[in-house]
């Protein structure tokens, strides 16, 4: 066991003498902080322009002050003049300019009364894309209940037959019959189940899954180091049979200083949950990698081989694991991905289970692999 410590302590010490090493230890942090600080600003996927002609305190101004008050990742903006937001729209200031007319009220209870629909509100865009179709949907969602309303009171006085009801009778009966509520519950799915979920922009939502990859990363640097001291004869008097001990001892020594790092990165973004079990399921993680790497360290012998494997299995993360979106149709082949269990089962504690199998499954391969290219 001290001669274990003893090695862990050389090796880390061996480590911590490479400026390099360390630069990129740290340079993780304040990039993670720098990101942190830009998704703290006013950021949005979509910006939208708005502007009315009418006076304020009309139905228009009131949806252009229910849109400004409204915190998501689409940005509004009013403008003085019609103008204005086109100049904005032409200089790529705001992506779409809305154009709410005048006593747009009026018009609606007129659209209402004639039983027809038109066009009463201008859209003018740089380009049409999925995400400006979802907000003229969050334009019309808060455009229509006026226009429902109007439809019903029309409905009301001209079908029912009896003696109209006053305004209030009318608005008293439409509130009765109209639900309001919210068919959904946010939540996550780990934890208290009554917790609700962060406010986590949308820069910091697949940071997780980045720095998992650049775990890896990490995996893959302390193989490529240890094959270079191989091939340096580093170590030569190391039994040939007891050298993949060597590669994990390695890459444990390496992983642990990035796990440290990983949990600071988590803290800063906001995303770490509980500690103890951040810890376990990094750890797992770690030995994950390590089997991973050192399965590919086995059937690919050249150091150059491996350095050439590495963007394609970074792409290969990127693409087949949950990091931006998950790719559902993978199939087995994201199975072989360490980031895949381990981001699986940050909100599916299930996939514990199956981090362990891949654990046990990789570390009897390695032994294996190493068995025949020993004989």
């Amino acid at each position: 066991m001290n001669r274990i410590i003893v090695r862990c302590f050389l090796t880390e010490k061996r480590l911590f003498r490479k400026i390099s090493f360390i630069i990129v230890l740290l340079m993780i942090p304040v990039l993670v902080a720098g990101l942190k600080n830009r998704a703290d600003e006013e950021s949005g996927l979509v910006r939208i322009g708005l502007y009315t002609p009418d006076e304020e305190g009309s139905f228009s101004d009131e949806i252009i002050d229910r849109f400004l008050e409204d915190e998501s990742v689409f940005l509004y903006s009013e403008y003085e003049s019609e103008e204005e937001g086109i100049a904005a729209l032409e200089e790529c200031v705001i992506d779409a300019l809305w154009i709410l007319p005048e006593d747009l009220d009026a018009l609606l209870l007129e659209l209402a009364d004639k039983n027809r629909i038109r066009p009463v509100i201008r859209v003018i865009e740089r380009e049409d894309d999925v995400a400006l179709i979802f907000t003229r949907e969050i334009l019309c969602s808060k455009v229509f209940p006026r226009f429902a309303y109007d439809a019903y009171t029309d409905y009301v006085s001209d079908h029912i037959g009896a003696e109209t009801p006053d305004d209030e009778t009318l608005r008293t009966l439409y509130d009765s019959i109209c639900r309001k509520g919210n068919l959904f519950a946010p939540g996550v799915p780990v934890g208290d189940a009554s917790e609700e979920p962060g406010d986590e922009t949308y820069f910091i939502t697949p940071m997780r899954g980045l720095l998992a990859i650049w775990m890896v990363l990490a995996g893959f640097a302390a193989l490529m180091y240890y094959k270079n001291d191989e091939e340096k004869g580093v170590h030569d008097m190391v039994p040939v049979s007891r050298r993949l001990s060597g590669a994990f001892a390695l890459q444990a020594v390496v992983l642990t200083d990035c796990g440290i790092i990983y949990l600071i990165a988590c803290g800063i973004l906001g995303i770490l949950t509980d500690p103890v079990r951040e810890i376990i399921y990094l750890i797992l993680f770690a030995g994950c990698i390590s089997v991973f790497c050192n399965i590919l360290g086995l059937l690919i012998n050249d150091l150059r081989g491996i350095g050439m494997l590495v963007p394609f299995a970074v792409l290969l993360m990127i693409v087949l694991c949950p990091v931006f979106f998950d790719l559902r149709s993978a199939g087995a082949v994201r199975g072989i991905l360490p980031p895949f269990y381990y981001l699986k089962a940050l909100y599916d504690p299930g996939y514990l289970m199956n981090m362990v199998i891949y654990l046990a499954a990789g570390s009897f391969a390695c032994v294996i692999l190493n068995q025949a290219k020993n004989r």
